[in-house]
Order: C-alpha cells, then sequence, then structure tokens
C-alpha cells in the first residue's frame, strides 16, 4: 500500500507543473477537404481534383501579467491534407501584449486591408475565394509585420500595420535572414460592426508596393443583414505604378447574398475586375451549406469565369487555370469543413 502512495505522490509531482506549464495552451483548428469537378481548365489538369483549402492547425494561449495586461501568442501553420506539409508557423504566427490600450503583436499577420475583405465573403476559404478577383496588393498575410489593433469602442475599431519586408529574408552569403531595404509597407483598416450592419475601409502603401511596381491600394467593404438575409459587397482600386509594362491600374466589384434556413444557408456572388491593360477577370458562384452541427459544415457550390484561376486566393493545395486560348472555367465543388 505505501509503495502504491509513494509511486503516487511521485507522478504527481512531476506531472504537476508540467501540466501547469501548458495548462494556458489551446490547439485549435479547421480540417477543410473538396472534391471538385473542372470543365475548360488547363490540357495539363486532371478533369477532376482532391483539395485541401485552408486547413491549418493551431497553437495558443495567454498569461495573465496583472493590471489588466495578458501576454499573447500564436502559432499557426497549414496543413495540406491531401499531399502533405512540412511548414511551420505558415499562418498567422505571433507574440503580443493584449490590456485595455488594445492588442499589439509582432511576428506574421495578416494585413488590415485583407481582414477587411475576409468579412464579406461568403465563398471564402473555397476554391471560389473571392480572392480569385479581388487580390493583389496589401491583400496578403504579411512578414515581419509589427500589428495594432485598437479597443472595440461601441462597434468601430482600428487597426494598423508596419512590416519591414513582406516577402522572406535576403539569401545572400553576406546577409542572410535580413529584411530588405525599401520594401517596408504600412496598412490601415477602420470597421464598424454594430447590430446587422458591418462597414470597412483599409488603405496600404510603402516601398514594398513600390518595388512590385504598385501603387496604393484601396478597399471598401460593407454587410447587412437582417431575417436570415445577408448582402454583401465589396470595391478595390489597386495602382499601377508602371502601366506601360504591367497590366495597368485595377478596379474590381463584388456584390452577394445568402439566405439561412435553420441548417441550410443558400448564397451567391458575383465578381468583376477591370485592368487597364491585361484581361479582365469575372467570377459568378452559387452554392448551398448544411451545418451537420456546430462544429461541422458540408457544402456544394458552383462557379463559372473569365480568365482566373480557382483556388489561387485561398491556399489551397490545387489552383487550376483556364485552358490556353480559353477564357472561361468552371467548377462544380462539394466540400467537407471541420473546426475543433
Amino acid at each position: 500500500m505505501m509503495k502504491k502512495i509513494l509511486a503516487a505522490a511521485i507522478v504527481s509531482a512531476f506531472a504537476a507543473p508540467a501540466f501547469a506549464a501548458t495548462a494556458n495552451v489551446d490547439v485549435y483548428g479547421k480540417l477543410h477537404m473538396a472534391v471538385s469537378m473542372f470543365d475548360d481548365q488547363d490540357a495539363a489538369t486532371n478533369d477532376v481534383q482532391v483539395s485541401s483549402t485552408a486547413s491549418r492547425i493551431g497553437f495558443k494561449g495567454a498569461e495573465d501579467l496583472g493590471g489588466g495586461l495578458s501576454a499573447i501568442w500564436q502559432v499557426e501553420q497549414t496543413v495540406v491534407l491531401d499531399e502533405g506539409s512540412g511548414n511551420f508557423a505558415t499562418r498567422n504566427s505571433f507574440i503580443g501584449l493584449k490590456g485595455g490600450f488594445g492588442t499589439a503583436l509582432v511576428g506574421r499577420h495578416d494585413t488590415p486591408l485583407k481582414s477587411v475583405g475576409r468579412k464579406v465573403d461568403l465563398f471564402g476559404d473555397t476554391l471560389a475565394d473571392s480572392r480569385n478577383v479581388m487580390n493583389g496588393g496589401s491583400d496578403t498575410r504579411a512578414n515581419n509585420a509589427l500589428v495594432y489593433v485598437s479597443p472595440n469602442i461601441s462597434g468601430l475599431s482600428f487597426a494598423g500595420a508596419y512590416v519591414t519586408d513582406l516577402g522572406n529574408s535576403v539569401t545572400g552569403a553576406a546577409d542572410v535572414g535580413v529584411d530588405r531595404d525599401n520594401r517596408s509597407v504600412y496598412n490601415l483598416s477602420a470597421t464598424y460592426a454594430n447590430g446587422p450592419l458591418f462597414l470597412g475601409l483599409g488603405y496600404g502603401d510603402g516601398d514594398g508596393h513600390e518595388a512590385a511596381d504598385l501603387g496604393k491600394h484601396m478597399r471598401a467593404a460593407a454587410g447587412f443583414t437582417m431575417a436570415g438575409l445577408k448582402f454583401v459587397a465589396q470595391f478595390d482600386k489597386l495602382d499601377d505604378e508602371t502601366p506601360l509594362v504591367g497590366n495597368g491600374d485595377y478596379e474590381a466589384w463584388m456584390v452577394g447574398a445568402a439566405y439561412t434556413m435553420g441548417n441550410i444557408v443558400l448564397k451567391a456572388n458575383y465578381m468583376d475586375g477591370d485592368y487597364d491593360v491585361a484581361a479582365d477577370p469575372t467570377q459568378w458562384t452559387i452554392g448551398a451549406d448544411y451545418k451537420l452541427s456546430k462544429r461541422t459544415t458540408a457544402y456544394a457550390l458552383y462557379a463559372q469565369g473569365e480568365n482566373i484561376t480557382f483556388g489561387s486566393g485561398a491556399g489551397s493545395s490545387d489552383k487550376v487555370k483556364n485552358a490556353a486560348g480559353q477564357e472561361d472555367i468552371s467548377i462544380l465543388s462539394l466540400g467537407m469543413i471541420h473546426t475543433f
């Protein structure tokens, strides 16, 4: 009997500190797989694609520092379920502080402008993601970011980010691991979310844009919900600093609607882009979600577009474009999403 009591005491002595060290760690994720059938796609692409789209696993935590101040952290990475993935911290990953002043963090994070668009995308993180058309410029997950998010004041909040270099570090022998000069970007947003109404504005510019021959990027988004019916809209304007050699200035707009009936959500949207020089992209999508449970959803969607690549904006393991000489491309996609 004494041996059993002594063994239990030893196990408790070692287990308690280990548990205390990890008690504030949350494990979360999203598993998203789709089977899609394409028409008029690139000749080298199979008609049927199995795709992992924006699947992820993450770890996050917080420590109370007293006085209403907390240390926060997160490490999140893409998980390619159909083909495997070995990368780590590929998504929003950071360390920071949170308190009455708001939230300040440093690491890798979505730009404030990108976050504005994510609020109104009815087909976000599918192969028909709005970023197939509403993309480019400051709509990105930024490396080397310093981010501030204000407290929510009656639905109104602001965010700002300064990025030393959007890309990866230089790999030259003399400067491995440094951020490049003249590649900084700044990003701002203001959002209002109160009751049925959402409004958002985003702005991005800086040396990093100029290095990519781009100018300022402006975004406006809106959403309104009433009695199960939701309307959304978005407008983007991205300047081209070298219109004679690039695609020219770009403007794009999107409108959409969704209707919720119990566990079923019916939805549709239309997007149109306009380049000064390059071929103009368009896409329309209809679909339905069915909530199998609070954390599991099955869906079906059909989309058709011109001069686009399906999956280009959603972190998909498969990106399918129209065939050479063929503007149109269409997709029928069936998928399932589980969050934890």
